[in-house]
Formats: structure tokens, C-alpha cells, sequence
């Protein structure tokens, strides 16, 4: 079980993406120190989730051809 939902990591991706350092979530505020700081808890996130390893791949993809 998770620690962490996939909503909380679309949410910090989305402010890493906007650079906003500052949310507030149902009324409770939540304020990271640094850019470094999401990005580590980012990757905590990732880990969690079962994501890791995901980020920075690339897919090889071959083309199919066909006799119709």
C-alpha cells in the first residue's frame, strides 16, 4: 500500500511545472523550501507509486508493415 496517491503526484508535478513553491489542499497549506526539495520528494513519490525508473525513458517503437 501506498503512502502517497497518484492525485498528490500529478498535483506536485503540476506545481513543479508551474514553479509554484506554494498550495493550499482543503485548507491545509502546504509550502516547499526549494525546487530541489519537490524534486527529491518527487522521486520519493515515484519510488512509492511504483513509477520509478518510468521518467526519462524513452520507448523504441517499430514500424509494422502490412500486405492487404
Amino acid at each position: 500500500m501506498s503512502i502517497y496517491t497518484i492525485e498528490e503526484y500529478r498535483t506536485l508535478c503540476m506545481m513543479i511545472a508551474k514553479g509554484v513553491t506554494s498550495l493550499e489542499v482543503n485548507g491545509e497549506r502546504v509550502t516547499y523550501r526549494s525546487l530541489s526539495e519537490m524534486l527529491r520528494i518527487k522521486a520519493l513519490m515515484e519510488a512509492d507509486l511504483g513509477l520509478a525508473g518510468a521518467a526519462g525513458r524513452t520507448r523504441q517503437q517499430y514500424p509494422v508493415y502490412r500486405k492487404e
